[in-house]
């Protein structure tokens, strides 16, 4: 007998998952187009099929309906989570904007599931998590207050918000975009550890 061989769901799992993956579609095809404000709860249990008594025993409220869209987008982008370091920020950047680039429409939606401040995505929290380690190496050396900031403008310019923001405002292009944001980044860090390097006054 295989060890590592799974077995399938049962009928009734299989159903759920089913059901709960129709709610999530349904929302993520909304968000494409419409505003999050404009998605009427009834609405998505309705394109997905259900009753809104169903949808909200599958998703309790907003939040978790729009952490599991989140998720959903992030995963079927392939968007990157970890970095290694200071010098891979925009790198990773670069990975991701590419992805978005390819899917505006996912981009939209996926600024929809992370924008507002009642929400609290779980994968985003994780993505900006990763940003402030990534720049621990720098900023173990400079002043708290300038820290936290850094990071704050870091984890924004790499953000779905930033990414859908400076296009609709700016009129630029995905690559024009790419190259301003990554000079934006590179930039930041590079006058951190400029300042780091720097002789102490006499």
């Amino acid at each position: 007998m295989n060890e590592f061989f799974t077995p399938p769901l049962p009928l009734r799992a299989r159903q759920a998952e089913q059901v709960r993956a129709s709610i999530i579609d349904a929302l993520i095809a909304r968000l494409e187009h419409d505003a999050l404000d404009d998605v009427p709860i009834e609405d998505i249990a309705r394109e997905a099929g259900v009753s809104r008594r169903t949808l909200y025993r599958y998703f309790p409220g907003r939040e978790a309906l729009l952490a599991a869209a989140e998720e959903r987008i992030v995963s079927r982008l392939g968007l990157p989570i970890a970095i290694a370091g200071p010098d891979q920020i925009s790198a990773s950047f670069l990975e991701a904007s590419r992805r978005l680039d390819q899917h505006p429409a996912l981009a939209r939606a996926l600024r929809q599931t992370t924008v507002g401040p009642e929400l609290r995505p779980p994968l985003r929290a994780r993505r900006v998590a990763a940003i402030v380690g990534a720049l621990e190496p720098l900023t173990r050396g400079i002043d708290k207050d300038e820290a936290r900031q850094l990071a704050a403008i870091i984890a924004y310019l790499c953000s779905s918000n930033a990414w859908v923001t400076i296009g609709d405002e700016s009129g630029l292009s995905g690559d024009e975009i790419r190259a301003a944001v990554t000079w934006a980044i590179e930039t930041l860090i590079a006058d951190v550890r400029l300042r780091m390097e720097a002789p102490p006054h006499a």
